[in-house]
């Protein structure tokens, strides 16, 4: 009797879906520039950004110099956002999985003519799967690091 509980037990852990993540790395990043361009020229730039890329501005305090938005990532787009490297098995089909990134920027004046402009940008990841074995949905969520590419791509926008 203890030999076929054993069996059963085995299969039924044998068969449940596993998701696998190794967390993403830290990038080295350069999150901020200073330019020579008085603060409204550099505040309409960094407005600008947003504007062109289709971002929706969660929050804009120009008095503070703040602007945050959430930037959602397709998923097949790895160029932002790095979560690690995400295996499943046991799932029927390929897991589904959703990124966004939180995206801050400040913009401070240094003096008349010249501007500090900061990016920070990171993100979370959720994966949904079906279990091959009785179909149940399993969620499993965690963190993601920037890559560099986006705040590289802002700072850029801003000094041309």
């Amino acid at each position: 009797m203890k030999l076929i509980l054993s069996g059963i037990l085995a299969i039924l852990i044998g068969g449940c879906a596993s998701i696998n993540i190794q967390p993403p790395v830290e990038h080295p990043i350069d999150k901020s520039r200073n330019y020579s361009f008085p603060y409204e020229k550099t505040w309409l730039r960094a407005v600008d950004w947003f504007a062109d890329h289709g971002v929706i501005i969660e929050k804009i305090e120009k008095s503070s110099g703040l602007l945050t938005a959430k930037y959602y990532i397709d998923a097949d787009n790895e160029d932002f956002l790095d979560c690690g490297d995400i295996k499943a098995s046991g799932t029927l089909g390929s897991p589904v999985i959703s990124k966004y990134g939180l995206l801050n920027l400040t913009v401070r004046e240094i003096n008349g003519n010249s501007t500090k402009v900061n990016v920070n940008f990171f993100g979370e990841f959720e994966i949904e799967a079906n279990d091959a074995w009785d179909g149940r949905l399993i969620i499993t969520k965690g963190q993601c690091v920037s890559t560099g590419k986006l705040e590289n791509s802002i700072l850029t926008y801003i000094s041309n």
